[in-house]
């Protein structure tokens, strides 16, 4: 393995993780707006998070729900699928240099 790929790795490693810190906070926020009642979260699954807006005023509202993007997730996702990416490339890198000797 040479220092370049293992630097790529590295750094991928590291932009990813930042990125997946980055999403949950952006989430979070999301879910933490400032507002004058809280959303309420009604749900979610592997790809939404469904939320309930603030009711505004007094009035009957009839129950509405927002779907945001599971941005973790996501964030996860693609890193597991480039990790299994570089694994699968070293295993073959390490193959071929015992195929030569």
């Amino acid at each position: 393995m040479t220092k370049r790929f293992t630097a790529i790795i590295l750094i991928f490693n590291i932009i990813m993780g930042l990125l997946l810190y980055l999403s949950s906070q952006l989430v979070l926020f999301s879910l933490n707006a400032p507002s004058q009642s809280p959303i309420t979260v009604a749900g979610f699954d592997i790809f939404s998070i469904y939320v309930t807006p603030p009711q505004v005023g007094s009035g009957v509202i009839l129950p509405l729900i927002w779907s945001i993007p599971n941005f973790p997730f996501y964030a996860f996702a693609l890193f597991l699928i480039v990790n299994v990416f570089f694994i699968i490339k070293l295993q073959r890198s390490k193959e071929s240099k015992q195929n030569l000797s």
